[in-house]
């Protein structure tokens, strides 16, 4: 099996968001020194939720494994322990959610056009 092959089969792309958007795009905003309200209303709420149900979508309708909705809440838990207050670390379990909901249905959605 080639490279690219094993990375299109670890859903590189996905791995690749995650670490922007969970590890780095944190990670930037406390060194800048973004209020912590702009942190949490700005990217955990707004930014982060729309990418969890982005995320969701994308991946029932590129039909890929299950799984991989879990890595953006791992890679943001592991960014939210490096770079966030204690209580941000719920959202991981939050965005976990939002991705399966958004999963789920847009899966219903379909069926119901069809």
């Amino acid at each position: 099996m080639n490279e690219m092959a094993f990375l299109e089969k670890i859903g590189w792309r996905y791995w690749v968001i995650g670490i922007i958007m969970g590890i780095a795009l944190p990670g930037l905003a406390t060194l800048v020194g973004i209020s912590p309200v702009w942190r949490f209303g700005g990217l955990l709420v707004i930014i982060n939720g729309c990418l969890a149900i982005a995320i969701g979508r994308a991946i029932y309708r590129r039909t890929q494994p299950g799984w991989w909705l879990l890595i953006w809440p791992i890679i943001y838990l592991l960014g939210a322990l490096w770079f966030l207050p204690r209580y941000t670390r719920y959202f991981a379990i939050v965005y976990l959610c939002v991705s399966y909901l958004a999963y789920g249905l847009t899966q219903t959605r379909k069926e119901v056009k069809s």
